[in-house]
């Protein structure tokens, strides 16, 4: 065997291995794909139908912890929306909300330490002390098919649990 010819043994081994890799890779970032757009498992607070009461839809998004998931479940409504905020957080940007809000938002309840901020997004905001009066508020300007929605766009996973069920109790008690 000439030294041309177990070059070229190798050579074609090289690439059939490359090729097989190659094809492997495909098929797992295919099937990557195909899980990042299948349906996903209903997780507690997030996008959860609390109630419907008067023909209002009560959703209890407390899971979105930033404006990029409070965008997402705004694109998903396509009815007009009351959104209730709790607003702590000073670093906040809600730019990426603006043409949706302009477009399906009503009402801008919200309460906490920094609501200026939320002033670029929608003008008139309603200020509250609590999720209890937000509730309240959300219950009185919301109109038949409209959907109250309780997404807070900023804080921590440590928050999701105690916001959403504050809001759930707050829904239960009307």
């Amino acid at each position: 065997m000439t030294i041309d010819l177990l070059a070229k043994q190798g050579a074609k081994k090289v690439y059939t291995n490359l090729a097989g890799r190659t094809y492997q890779d495909i098929l797992f970032k295919r099937e990557e794909m195909q899980n990042q757009f299948s349906p996903q498992i209903e997780q507690e607070h997030q996008r959860e139908v609390v109630a419907k009461i008067k023909d209002v839809k009560y959703i209890n998004d407390a899971f979105s912890i930033n404006s990029n998931i409070t965008w997402f479940t705004m694109e998903q409504i396509s009815s007009r929306i009351v959104w209730i905020v709790e607003n702590d957080n000073v670093e906040q940007n809600y730019d990426g909300l603006i043409s949706t809000c302009r477009e399906k938002v009503v009402a801008l309840i919200c309460y906490g330490k920094n609501i200026e901020m939320l002033k670029r997004i929608v003008p008139s905001i309603l200020p509250v002390n609590n999720i209890n009066d937000a509730v309240i508020l959300a219950s009185a300007v919301a109109q038949e098919n409209d959907v109250v929605l309780f997404s807070p766009a900023n804080g921590s996973k440590e928050d999701i649990e105690k916001r959403g069920f504050e809001f759930r109790k707050a829904v239960n008690n009307l």
